[in-house]
């Protein structure tokens, strides 16, 4: 008879990493963000994200017609960059 010990941990660990993956794989794919998708996105309302940094001189937007678009991967990084900056209570 054979036995075979498995470390759950290590499986586990091995399944989030790929779920992680294949999550930003997938959140990747998106060029563009409107400004729903940007608040979901943020988990901020929309009225937060229009009074404290959408109208940044630096924020990634294109208004398009009436519809104002948003590059995923510039604004990514923009709040990253933004958050780090914020004051810490």
């Amino acid at each position: 008879m054979i036995q075979v010990q498995i470390d759950e941990k290590q499986v586990l660990d091995i399944a989030r990493n790929e779920i992680k993956a294949k999550l930003e794989k997938v959140e990747s794919e998106f060029v563009f963000w409107d400004l729903k998708t940007l608040c979901e996105k943020t988990c901020m309302s929309r009225s937060f994200v229009l009074e404290t940094f959408f109208f940044l001189p630096d924020f990634p937007r294109h208004k398009v017609g009436t519809k104002w678009l948003i590059p995923a991967k510039e604004a990514s990084e923009f709040l990253l960059k933004w958050l780090k900056q914020q004051p810490r209570s």
